[in-house]
């Protein structure tokens, strides 16, 4: 059997849990992705939380947390942040003697190491963060000696190894390439980039994707079309731009050679992904940190050097966040000393540097934030013997009001007719006193941006609490767009922070079961056997097309005339979730089916 006759509804939702793309993004859009419309007095340059801009600071309060002492290269990479037993306070993954391990976290900055699995590897060893089954649970890649990934078997950690290559990577990460729902995994090996696509199942399938990449390989969305494109320190850095199937094409090339720490970053607050990068081996006059700065194509950038460093003493490992949550992104790095540097808030892309402490040797760098409720971005490096956590202490107080407004997000593919909204609901950490509010409205049915016109329902408070995960119900609104607005208040003592929202909804099509079919108007669409089955009484002229899950056209399979009787056509090649669509002069169907496999 090739395919599945589904039910009449489509359910979804859509997330956000990152604002650091910048705002004046209206919209609609597929997905918020990073961006928003507008804020004021709240801090949305750290991935990760939304919080209430600082206002004092003592920018040289940091402690040190040793990991630990072991057999680590400065050049290993995925020291990162994640809740692997998801109890809600952020825990770290690490590479360490030759084994994959995560430190569990008790919310205090205690670290109980624990082992995930044998990770043989060099220097080059890479792990990085992914729920690669999409079971609401972080799995592990690692890129050692092999490419694999550790699947995470919840209520307890417990790991099962699956091997997709006998080949050494020095960068891994992941990425829905064509936004079918599966993640996917890219990595470089020194000269070239490789995509290995998920086929739903975990089962991967391996691609060449660019030349150039060496051992530092990212992704972030340059053209804000949401699809993820990628980037490198190759170059000083390159680009290279998807084109909505996971294929890449070459689109900048910096051509400053010796740059190696690298990092995506909206650093000038335009509301499009910029790249920092770091310049150590150049001459002592050349070396510093570079931003490429992004025209909004993701084809053209400028480069412009943001501040200078003879020695070449931070350059090495680099990221762009705001480590002072003043509302503007930061730079931390890290060689054989580790800082950060401000940018200036009344001088913007200027930086003052703040050292932090001496390295032995550390070529990654890494900043997050790691307590669930004080909003800090805490600094993590990997140096040569040992993996070390600089904790944020430098905030003493906050603004006392601020507020944040998404982007319009256009919620139902152009396939389906207009969707019903259920619940919003949110991640928020809010301390006795403190008000988090939400607003709401929706709109879309006459044009787009009728949501304009809309008036605001809310504000919906939170209840105080540590950790807050609820919802509360949009009174079965139809629409095809939604926008949101959260508000903030605080007492000056403590302060509340925002980790992800999300919105739930669902869109009904015109499908029908198959035993159901009927003629109706002339018309009868069905699949048998792998195949589009067009059933006409009479002759029409008629438009047959298939969309992807997303609502994306895959193929327009026919586009004329046919006289009467049955009409076969080919359904995709690969697997997964599809819409096909009649369109005549007096009806329009929908039919959703699975294709199971080729």
């Amino acid at each position: 059997m090739w395919y599945i006759l589904l039910s009449v509804i489509f359910g979804g939702i859509s997330r956000q849990t990152d604002w650091m793309g910048g705002d004046g993004v209206l919209g609609p859009k597929s997905n918020w992705g990073t961006q928003y419309l507008i804020s004021d007095s709240v801090t949305a340059a750290t991935a990760g939380q939304v919080s209430l801009i600082a206002t004092q600071w003592n920018y040289s309060n940091w402690v040190t947390h040793i990991l630990e002492n072991t057999s680590v290269d400065g050049h290993n990479k995925g020291l990162m942040p994640a809740d692997i037993d998801r109890d809600g306070i952020i825990d770290l993954i690490a590479w360490s003697a030759n084994q994959a391990v995560w430190y569990k976290h008790d919310g205090l900055y205690n670290f109980a190491k624990q082992v995930i699995g044998d990770a043989s590897g060099g220097w080059s060893a890479c792990v990085w963060p992914s729920d690669i089954d999409q079971d609401g649970d972080v799995d592990v890649l690692v890129a050692a000696n092999a490419l694999g990934w550790y699947e995470n078997q919840l209520p307890s950690p417990n790991w099962s190894y699956h091997l997709i290559e006998y080949s050494a990577y020095p960068s891994v990460v992941d990425a829905d390439v064509e936004l079918d729902g599966d993640i996917d995994i890219i990595v470089s090996d020194g000269a070239n980039g490789y995509l290995f696509r998920n086929d739903g199942a975990q089962s991967f399938a391996k691609e060449f994707a660019v030349s150039g990449p060496d051992w530092r390989t990212y992704v972030t969305d340059f053209n804000n079309d949401g699809y993820p494109d990628l980037y490198c320190t190759s170059g000083g850095p390159q680009v290279f731009m998807n084109n909505g199937t996971g294929g890449f094409t070459p689109s900048f090339n910096g051509g400053i050679d010796g740059t190696d720490g690298v990092w995506a970053s909206d650093i000038n607050m335009d509301g499009a992904m910029d790249i920092v990068s770091g310049l150590q081996w150049g001459s002592s006059a050349d070396n510093g940190f570079y931003a490429s700065i992004n025209n909004g194509t993701g084809n053209s950038f400028n480069i412009v050097k943001l501040t200078s460093d003879p020695s070449g003493t931070y350059m090495d490992g680099a990221i762009a966040r705001d480590i002072d949550l003043d509302g503007l992104p930061d730079i931390a790095g890290a060689y054989s000393r580790v800082g950060w540097f401000r940018q200036n808030p009344g001088s913007p892309l200027t930086f003052n540097l703040y050292d932090i402490g001496g390295l032995s040797d550390c070529h990654y760098v890494h900043a997050a934030p790691l307590s669930r409720c004080t909003p800090k971005i805490d600094i993590l490096v990997t140096n040569t013997g040992s993996h070390i956590v600089y904790e944020n202490r430098m905030h003493t107080s906050f603004a006392s009001f601020g507020y944040l407004e998404s982007s319009i997000l256009e919620i139902t593919p152009p396939i389906l007719e207009a969707c019903d909204l259920l619940r919003f609901g949110y991640i928020a950490c809010v301390p006795e006193n403190m008000n988090v509010g939400f607003c709401w409205r929706a709109g879309g049915l006459s044009s787009p941006n009728d949501i304009l016109t809309k008036p605001w329902h809310g504000p919906y408070y939170t209840q105080p609490g540590m950790l807050v995960i609820d919802s509360f119900t949009l009174a079965n609104t139809t629409a095809r767009t939604f926008q949101y607005k959260v508000e903030m208040t605080n007492d000056l003592n403590d302060i509340p922070v925002l980790y992800e929202v999300w919105v739930t909804y669902t869109c009904s099509g015109a499908e029908v079961e198959e035993s159901q079919i009927k003629p109706i108007d002339n018309i009868i669409l069905q699949v048998v056997e792998g195949k589009l089955i067009l059933s006409l009484e009479k002759e029409e002229q008629i438009k047959l097309t298939t969309y992807d899950i997303a609502g994306r056209i895959v193929k327009t399979v026919f586009d004329g005339s046919l006289p009467a009787g049955k009409h076969k056509f080919g359904i995709p090649d690969k697997h997964g979730i599809y819409f096909a669509k009649t369109e005549s002069n007096k009806n329009k169907k929908i039919l959703k089916f699975i294709k199971l496999y080729p």
